[in-house]
């Protein structure tokens, strides 16, 4: 085989991998047994700093912009969140960074208002 049908050869074939993973490169997800390509979207890890210390504006807003919706439960709940984001900033290092995964981060932010997100604190798996 000559050097022009070689390329031949190595462009046709190139062609049918990249029509057949969709346009893309393969990756380790399409691999049988292989790693998740993307680390970022594991619903099971544990979130960064930023996404913590965003996750931390977005409770300290819900909690002061709740207008009516007040109970003693959720007022107890939001006096704490604030104490411990916008106060001390203890709730970022001593419980989030440690407890609060990916799929949690999906819950409060996916929370309509401070009564939500206190029923997604309540999901946050703590055992470890």
């Amino acid at each position: 085989m000559g050097p022009s049908a070689r390329l031949g050869f190595v462009l046709v074939t190139m062609a049918f991998y990249t029509a057949a993973c969709g346009g893309k490169e393969p990756t380790q997800a399409a691999t049988p047994g292989g790693a998740s390509s993307n680390a970022a979207d594991d619903p099971n890890r544990p979130l960064t700093k930023s996404e913590c210390d965003s996750l931390a504006q977005t409770i300290v807003d819900a909690c002061n912009n709740r207008g009516n919706d007040r109970s003693t439960e959720m007022d107890g709940w939001c006096s704490d969140m604030v104490r411990r984001n916008a106060g001390d900033g203890t709730w970022v290092e001593s419980d989030c960074l440690k407890h609060v995964k990916y799929m949690d981060y999906f819950c409060f932010q996916g929370a309509k208002n401070a009564h939500a997100m206190m029923d997604c604190d309540r999901t946050v798996d703590r055992s470890q």
